[in-house]
């Protein structure tokens, strides 16, 4: 009985830290530049009708772009001084030239109904006046945000040959209700959906690789049981139930295996496990807690946390549960996520009587990086899709709340303002409307 308590004593602990060729080519001004921001102007949209609708949404449409280049990082904005007055493309190609811009982005937005609404976007190399791209994209005025934001990825895809993350959302847990519940966000913070309504515990939301499913522990039914919750369809159900915790949920990147910390009435071990909930291999033994597993994006190698050691450290082993190794630190460590591109780990670390801090640990070369200090408990760091960016929670303001920095510890940002305590972020992939 004393083994039991100390278990589930360490595992409390643990979860508390807890021209038409122009068109199709990439535009290269960046690239080239290595790694200094591209000077992009934006004009004024237009609307193309005297539609109210037309009018009210070419600066909707303007401002929601403009804040995706700008939280891209890859850009410096730069538009008009208000005693520009000149009217075509002409003048306005000298007029930014003159100014050092790049590239001319102009847009004209048309709304046939109350309920639809197009933008028709273009592109100008500032320097030869072609055409890089130009593209109309319509759809429901109430989708006006998404069509917005696949247009800022696809500007990014011209510039960088990747697309970019302005469809993407934040899934994480509130407690503004005194319950833990999921909650859903756009990345630049827009858009708040609450997701669950359970009056009951719901912790640690991750994404599937597709983006339409998130796993999650609840003790909806008094014990802490693996969900799904389907958001496209609107559908949630158990996978995993049983006896002790299942939890730290984490999809394979080929979304066919889920691997999640099992107790079973014992010492709580990793296991794979597939969606139906069947066991399909028990990775990791012994009388230690492994818990909080991350995939590499190949598949074949789990970073996570064990106590084997006397406290919490990182190891890391392929995906059969063999080659063992720990990662060395110095400090209590828990969190661990795989970075995108495969060549870095975010984890979160205490050293000594300190709060929890961020560490990158760099896998090539060894080295560890800190990305926060002494700013409050920052943790549960979750990569972009793009590995730019983190997201992770910090009690810095005084209560717990969501943050996006970039990966060198610059440009942090608060998601948004919401009542209560919020946790455990985790960002999505690119996401279908």
């Amino acid at each position: 009985m004393l083994l039991k308590r100390n278990i589930f004593s360490c595992l409390a602990f643990l979860f508390l830290l807890s021209a038409s060729n122009a068109q199709n080519s990439v535009y290269l001004s960046l690239s080239s530049a290595g790694k200094r921001r591209s000077d992009i102007a934006i004009d004024n949209f237009t609307a193309s009708d005297r539609n109210a609708n037309s009018i009210k949404y070419t600066k909707l449409f303007k401002d929601v772009i403009e804040n995706d280049l700008i939280l891209s990082r890859y850009f410096n904005i730069m538009r008009e001084s208000p005693e520009y007055i000149g009217d075509n493309i002409s003048e306005k190609l000298s007029y930014f030239a003159k100014a050092g811009a790049a590239v001319l982005l102009i847009a004209a937005v048309s709304s046939s109904s109350e309920d639809t609404i197009s933008i028709e976007i273009t592109m100008f190399d500032v320097e030869s006046g072609g055409v890089i791209w130009s593209e109309k994209r319509k759809g429901n005025v109430s989708d006006y945000r998404y069509i917005a934001h696949e247009a800022s990825d696809e500007i990014v895809k011209r510039f960088i040959g990747d697309t970019g993350i302005a469809r993407t959302k934040i899934v994480f847990v509130n407690n503004g209700t005194k319950h833990k519940e999921l909650y859903v966000i756009d990345y630049d913070g827009y858009n708040i959906r609450r997701l669950t309504r359970d009056n009951k515990i719901n912790i640690l939301p991750r994404w599937s690789p597709v983006g339409y499913k998130i796993i999650y522990t609840s003790y909806l039914y008094n014990n802490p049981d693996l969900f799904y919750l389907d958001i496209v369809n609107n559908r949630r159900g158990i996978i995993s139930k049983y006896q002790g915790l299942n939890a730290t949920g984490v999809f394979s990147p080929d979304g066919g295996a889920i691997l999640l910390t099992l107790s079973r009435g014992n010492f709580p071990n990793l296991y794979l496990i597939n969606a139906s909930g069947e066991i399909l291999q028990k990775l990791t033994a012994g009388s230690c807690i492994d818990t909080s597993p991350s995939f590499a994006p190949n598949g074949q190698e789990i970073v996570f946390i064990s106590d084997r050691l006397g406290y919490p450290q990182l190891y890391i082993m392929n995906v059969a549960g063999g080659n063992v190794r720990r990662l060395s630190t110095n400090g209590f460590c828990d969190s661990p996520s795989w970075s995108p591109r495969g060549d870095k780990i975010v984890f979160t670390m205490r050293q000594g009587k300190s709060n929890y801090d961020l560490y990158i640990y760099d896998l090539p070369t060894a080295k560890i990086t800190r990305l926060t200090d002494q700013e409050g408990k920052n943790e549960n760091p979750s990569w972009s899709p793009d590995g730019r960016f983190v997201a992770f929670c910090s009690n810095r303001s005084g209560k717990g709340e969501i943050y996006i920095m970039a990966i060198d510890g610059s440009g942090t940002r608060k998601l948004t303002e919401i009542p209560g305590n919020s946790y455990t972020p985790a960002w999505s992939p690119v996401l279908a409307k």
